[in-house]
C-alpha cells in the first residue's frame, strides 16, 4: 500500500506541485479539516523547498517503524 502523492519527474519545475498542494489544501478545508499534514525524507530538498514556498511549516517529529516479520 502507497500513501505517496507526487509530482512525475517531466512535471518537477513546472509549478504542478505547488498547484497539487493547494488543490489538496482546498479540498481538505471543504471537507471541515483544520490542517494539511504530510511526510518527506529528510534529504529530500527539493520537496521541502516546494512545501514551504506553499506556506506550510515543518515539524520536528520523527517517525518510527518496526517491521513486524
Amino acid at each position: 500500500m502507497t500513501n505517496d502523492l507526487f509530482v512525475s519527474e517531466p512535471a518537477r519545475g513546472t509549478g504542478l506541485a505547488d498547484a497539487l498542494i493547494l488543490a489538496c489544501a482546498d479540498e481538505a478545508r471543504r471537507h471541515g479539516a483544520l490542517s494539511l499534514d504530510w511526510q518527506t525524507g529528510k534529504e529530500n530538498e527539493r520537496a521541502q523547498k516546494v512545501y514551504e514556498r506553499v506556506g506550510a511549516e515543518r515539524s520536528e517529529w520523527l517517525d518510527y517503524s518496526l517491521e513486524l516479520e
